[in-house]
């Protein structure tokens, strides 16, 4: 991933947009561990764009939303200024979607980040069990960068908040596994501390063993309460490494398993990371790599699990790149889009 700041890209057809229409307030009725619910929303509607030669019913179901009858009339109500008694779209204005789509408030993303506007449905059903490495009286591997230390922890912890919060966007239930209450920081160097804790308000205990024992029976926990209505359900731990060698190599992002299921997710997605790259950085390449290893967490959660390894936490190259909030907001991005391939949904 390059220094430079990412990019956004200008409207074109079949892209998102959003137009606020109407306020109100929910009341969460959402356990406290639980970052993805209801929360308390404004109501909005997405706008989209159509596609060349596009109709209705082809623009609500690629949106995520099962064009029947009351759908397609509330899309004509919502649009009858646009199409002034026409069937057909034109792919050079956008259309407002039928369904009220939600802006939530969730406190942990922190003040400047705590509004998730709602982009689309089509992860509705999916469960995700977002875990950052370490955490409470253990910072993991450190780093040094021009007289400051880089803490594993913090890194990871705000590319996981990225990353929930961009899968929250698309409808998805995210339980957000370790918690603390500095938000996503859009800083270089993240400070370190200590107060992070369980979802369920319990402290992270110093001992490693006690510490994935008991934040894989919490994803446990969470998985039956929620496997009778989930679609699917999934667990991604997020970790810096370290190698521990005299030189540091520079690290890629790479993924871990211990299970078939976990291996398919994790070729998945890092084939989404070498597309995203040869996409955005021609000529720089990705070298790719999914490993299998016996961690606990692993193979003890009942939902399939992946460990995505961000980077080398010792080696400056990768020290500046997982540095820049923009960078690590790309990361988050791009992970959201290869979890969106896991699920069947083309991006």
């Amino acid at each position: 991933m390059s220094d430079s700041p990412r990019c956004d890209s200008l409207l074109s057809p079949g892209m998102v947009c959003l137009l606020v229409l109407l306020s109100g307030a929910l009341q969460s009725a959402v356990p406290a561990h639980a970052q993805s619910g209801p929360g308390d929303s404004s109501t909005e509607y997405v706008a989209v764009v159509p596609e060349r030669g596009e109709g209705i019913w082809a623009l609500l179901r690629r949106n995520g939303i099962v064009p029947t009858p009351a759908s397609v009339a509330e899309f004509k109500e919502l649009n009858a200024d646009r199409l002034r008694g026409r069937e057909t779209l034109r792919s050079d204005i956008s259309y407002r979607l039928p369904g009220g789509t939600r802006a939530s408030i969730h406190p942990i993303f922190g003040p400047a980040y705590e509004r998730v506007v709602h982009k689309s449905r089509v992860l509705e059903g999916h469960v995700y069990y977002l875990v950052s490495g370490h955490g409470g009286p253990d910072p993991g591997s450190i780093g040094t960068y021009r007289g400051k230390r880089v803490y594993e922890d913090e890194i990871a912890y705000d590319t996981m908040l990225r990353t929930a919060r961009e899968l929250i966007a698309h409808g998805a239930t995210v339980e957000i596994i370790i918690q603390d209450d500095d938000g996503i920081r859009d800083e270089e160097h993240l400070e370190g501390d200590k107060d992070e804790r369980h979802a369920d308000g319990s402290a992270i205990a110093l001992n490693p063993v006690k510490r994935l024992k008991a934040r894989t029976e919490l994803i446990n926990t969470l998985y039956r309460k929620h496997r009778k209505t989930a679609k699917e359900q999934r667990v991604l731990a997020f970790h810096v490494d370290a190698t521990g060698l005299r030189v540091e190599p520079q690290i890629d992002v790479h993924f871990v398993h211990a299970t078939p299921g976990g291996y398919a997710v994790s070729r998945t997605l890092s084939n989404t990371m070498r597309a995203k790259y040869a996409a955005h950085q021609p000529g720089r390449g990705y070298r790719q790599r999914i490993e299998r290893r016996n961690l606990y967490i692993l193979q003890n959660t009942i939902p399939v699990a992946v460990l995505v390894e961000l980077g080398n936490i010792r080696h400056q190259g990768d020290q500046i790149r997982l540095m820049k909030p923009g960078n690590r907001q790309a990361l988050a991005e791009w992970l959201t889009d290869g979890i969106l391939a896991t699920a069947g949904v083309k991006v």
